[in-house]
């Protein structure tokens, strides 16, 4: 713990990061790390938030740049108003908290918004209202998924996987993916930092979110 403490130091001073981003990113209060560093309270931090530290710093070493208020693969893309398209016809649903960090979607629109651009023309595309706080700060509570459902499963992007096709209500996951293979999909959230596994014979369906409505 001294040795990260060191680099901690080492990294604020260079002006690489700051304390409150790492303690945000590692799902804290803002002065958690600082407290860590400078009167070594807590003694000592949970495995994996450490590794997730280390990998910020040295992400945002190799960058040459101060390394983001997030943890690593987090790009949600917000969708400006010019690329708004006229037509009010995109059917929103809403999710409901379940266990370990899964959701429940009726698929019944509880309204409908002018698409984006990348979902002119797709059919079967839709959004969801956002639950839940695992993916802070990639999505905040309220916040609206866009999603295209025909879209290749692809890394490093935001996607959301049921285990049925999707219709009445489903359960769902709403994670960053890391990478897949013939047998599981590895997933990130951000709040907790945490990768895991999920068995793709058991999540059959995977949607890709392209954008996100921030919440009004």
């Amino acid at each position: 713990m001294d040795e990260l403490r060191h680099l901690i130091r080492e990294a604020v001073d260079a002006k690489k990061t700051t304390y409150k981003d790492l303690s945000i990113a590692i799902g804290k209060n803002h002065a958690y790390i600082q407290q860590f560093v400078e009167r070594e309270t807590p003694r000592e931090l949970r495995e994996r938030d450490a590794r997730a530290i280390v990998e910020l710093i040295q992400g945002a070493a190799a960058a040459g740049e101060a390394a983001p208020r997030r943890a690593p693969g987090f790009a949600p893309q917000i969708v400006p108003g010019e690329q708004l398209v006229g037509h009010r016809d995109l059917p929103i649903f809403a999710a409901a908290q379940g266990g370990d960090g899964h959701v429940i979607v009726t698929f019944d629109a509880v309204e409908y918004v002018k698409r984006p651009s990348v979902l002119e023309g797709v059919k079967g595309a839709y959004g969801i209202y956002l639950t839940g706080s695992s993916m802070i700060p990639a999505y905040e509570p309220g916040d609206m998924a866009l999603v295209h459902p025909h879209l290749p499963p692809t890394r490093d992007k935001d996607v959301v996987l049921y285990h049925v096709p999707p219709a009445n209500d489903a359960e769902a996951i709403i994670k960053r993916l890391v990478s897949f293979n013939d047998r599981e999909w590895t997933l990130r959230q951000y709040n907790p930092f945490l990768e895991f596994t999920e068995s793709r014979v058991e999540w059959s369906f995977c949607h890709r979110v392209v954008g996100k409505y921030s919440a009004r």
